[in-house]
């Protein structure tokens, strides 16, 4: 299912001209991601909407599709590789005639007038005209614009200049000038200089004028300024907040940890990191769990940091076999890398959890980032070497768990089997 950003026309509504995003989210969410947030910083917020498939209960889906696309000065259709889409039974899902791509799509070619770029991301090529459905056959015949993973700040530029030319940059406040009293005439009648009064008499006149003066000229100001009523699309979803930054440099902060663990035991070993985002409706932090192993007898520690208003918390872990030990290198690819591998590939929604264990079935010794987002089916798997993304799904070898982040008394081995079992 796509999420689409709807658009007004100036026209239609009185406001600036807004975008309509089509996009399949498994195909090119996390392109979407990039490419939304400079969109945002050019033409503003206000004119990127999003989450059209979060249609409420009732509604007509094919009516809201319609009337959004209706509304828009130009639809986007961001393509990759994946976007036909392929259904549970083998078919394309943009063959269905309720697939909600193939209705924004069609939606947009129907509207005369409307301008429609295809926009190609992930190395994906343009789909030719026998292998679309008919009512959509025509999106073949429109010019493409390749969004490259390689120059992407380039070819972003390069689309924002052609969208300028069809939206305008965002409106820009107007302003009044600062009011100055030195440049106001007097009313005729009024005498040029105070008479010789007393101090306070001739100061109280002086307000007097001012404020008379002041009068005049704020109300002559306030009545050039003409008053625009503002309309709001009948159908606005409005856009999610970011995602939250997310943690960095673990390699070095698990080796400033690692120093105070080896007062426990010296050949104490890295062997698992945990990092969870904190609750709460005004925090913005992490938890991050570092799990340390000692090869002598399996015996562990956990060091939780990150806590909300406590400082790090350390407890002790049962033992595994020997055998489940298996330390992470110092050098594996960063969080924030993996989570771009991850959302450049799907990863929908703000990261839930990100675990990095070299003790993933089939893969001991080898590190593994699992990546799961709030907006995501499945986990995502991330080679922590390399730096590429894994196909498949992958489970922790039993007896290799360090507990969970949070101290909450559920059996962290059954937790973390919950969220990356193999299916």
């Amino acid at each position: 299912m796509s999420t689409a950003t709807m658009t007004t026309t100036g026209a239609t509504t009185g406001t600036a001209p807004m975008i309509f995003l089509s996009y399949r989210r498994d195909d090119s969410g996390g392109h979407v991601g990039r490419l939304h947030d400079a969109l945002s910083a050019r033409f503003g917020s206000q004119r990127i909407f999003v989450d059209i498939d979060h249609i409420g209960a009732g509604q007509d889906f094919v009516q809201v599709v319609d009337d959004a696309v209706a509304r828009c000065a130009v639809l986007l259709v961001v393509i990759g590789k994946r976007w036909a889409g392929t259904g549970r039974i083998g078919k394309r899902r943009i063959d269905n005639p309720g697939d909600f791509v193939r209705l924004e799509v069609a939606g947009g070619l129907r509207r005369q007038g409307l301008r429609v770029i295809p926009v190609l991301v992930g190395g994906a090529t343009m789909p030719g005209p026998s292998e679309l459905p008919d009512d959509i056959k025509e999106l073949a015949r429109r010019n493409a614009f390749e969004l490259s993973d390689t120059r992407w700040k380039e070819d972003i530029a390069r689309l924002i200049a052609q969208l300028d030319l069809a939206l305008g940059p965002a409106a820009t406040p107007r302003t009044v000038s600062p009011l100055n009293l030195k440049t106001i005439p007097l009313p005729a009648g009024l005498p040029r200089t105070l008479p010789p009064w007393g101090t306070w008499a001739g100061l109280a006149a002086g307000v007097l004028i001012l404020g008379y003066l002041a009068r005049g000229a704020l109300t002559r100001a306030s009545s050039s300024v003409p008053v625009v009523p503002v309309s709001a699309p009948a159908q606005l979803s409005i856009a999610a907040e970011p995602p939250r930054a997310v943690p960095t440099r673990l390699a070095a902060a698990s080796r400033a940890v690692l120093t105070n663990v080896q007062a426990w035991r010296s050949d104490a070993v890295l062997t698992q990191i945990t990092a969870r985002p904190q609750t709460g409706a005004a925090s913005s932090g992490w938890e991050i769990a570092y799990a340390f192993r000692s090869p002598t007898d399996g015996a562990g520690k956990q060091v939780v940091t990150g806590v909300p208003g406590a400082a790090p918390v350390t407890k002790s872990l049962p033992p595994v076999p020997r055998s489940a030990i298996h330390a992470l290198t110092a050098d594996f690819v960063d969080l924030p890398t993996a989570v771009q591998t991850a959302r450049d590939s799907g990863l929908a929604g703000d990261l839930r959890l990100a675990l990095i264990s070299a003790s993933f079935v089939g893969h001991s010794a080898h590190p593994i980032w699992s990546l799961r987002g709030s907006a995501s089916d499945s986990p995502f798997y991330v080679d922590a070497t390399s730096g590429v993304l894994l196909r498949g799904s992958y489970s922790l070898q039993p007896g290799s768990g360090s507990g969970s982040a949070r101290q909450s008394g559920q059996n962290p081995i059954q937790a973390f089997k919950s969220l990356f079992h193999k299916h």
